[in-house]
């Protein structure tokens, strides 16, 4: 460990995802000799070349690509093990807490939280990472770089959580679309659906569930986002499944649209706040878990 500098982490990512001695130089602040530098010691440390020039740009090498993938997390981690203390004063810290979920999950508990720090804790800062499918194909070991996570039960097993109040599953459609008020199954089923996880990466829960049951949809349009489910709605005959909070959001938005109850026996959203098991003794990500438990108790 003696002949290794950690200091050279960030420098090594910079100049991977920037692939210009010039553009990483500038992303950190150095000069672009003081860059140059890093990048002839990482090549001495790698014995290998990491970047290659082709044409007009450069390349990375396959250690280069395979390095790439693991930095993100790898400089997390390095970044949580030197923040950790014996002891956290929520008043004076100026910690950085990272809690992963979708724009609707977020948008669910962001109230609460940010009257619980903003009272408390006020110089803490959090920040949202999107769920993706690379962090949901990765777990549990993808949760180790962050501090929680938000994702519905069936995603994570046997890990430490807290959970958030259940929801039920309803479907937005356009007031003209002809879909009246109670549906019969086939109603729906008929019609063409937006889903939010497009099926290469995987399925949301309500269409899980679904397809248990035999169910199929015809998917129409395909969004990682809530928010943007009830504009792909609009103005067409498709149907969109979400929590019944957001489609309350959603037709205060869009006047248009309608909420209706789907005769399909669905499993409520029951969503919750996920951790790594080795952060448990962490004294900031104890007092995390106070706030979130908290958080939880408020959620709507």
């Amino acid at each position: 460990m003696a002949a290794t500098d950690y200091n050279l982490l960030k420098p090594l990512r910079a100049l991977l995802e920037e692939r210009s001695v010039t553009r990483a130089a500038a992303r950190l602040h150095v000069s672009q000799p003081t860059m140059s530098s890093f990048l002839s010691r990482l090549r001495a440390h790698y014995q290998d070349v990491l970047l290659i020039r082709r044409g007009n740009q450069h390349v990375l090498t396959p250690l280069g690509e395979r390095l790439l993938l693991a930095l993100p997390q790898v400089i997390a981690e390095t970044d949580q093990i030197f923040r950790l203390q014996s002891r956290f004063d929520p008043v004076t810290s100026t910690r950085s807490f990272s809690i992963a979920g979708v724009d609707y999950a977020v948008a669910r508990i962001a109230p609460a939280l940010t009257r619980i720090v903003e009272r408390e804790a006020p110089n803490v800062r959090f920040e949202f990472p999107t769920v993706d499918a690379r962090l949901v194909s990765g777990l549990p070991e993808s949760m180790r770089a962050l501090d929680a996570v938000i994702l519905p039960h069936g995603y994570i097993f046997d890990l430490p959580h807290i959970d958030i109040p259940v929801e039920r599953w309803v479907c937005l459609v356009d007031g003209a679309s002809g879909i009246p008020e109670r549906p019969t199954k086939d109603e729906l089923l008929t019609r063409p659906w937006v889903q939010n996880l497009a099926a290469r990466e995987g399925m949301n829960p309500a269409r899980t569930q679904l397809q248990f049951r035999g169910i199929d949809i015809s998917v129409a349009a395909v969004t990682p986002h809530f928010f943007v489910m009830p504009s792909l709605v609009l103005g067409t005959d498709r149907i969109a499944i979400v929590p019944e909070r957001m489609a309350v959001i959603a037709i205060t938005m869009h006047p248009r649209l309608r909420m209706v109850i789907p005769p399909l026996d669905l499993d409520p959203v029951h969503d919750a706040f996920w951790w790594s098991a080795d952060r448990e003794h962490d004294a900031e990500h104890v007092w995390l878990r106070q706030v979130l438990t908290r958080v939880a108790a408020e959620v709507i």
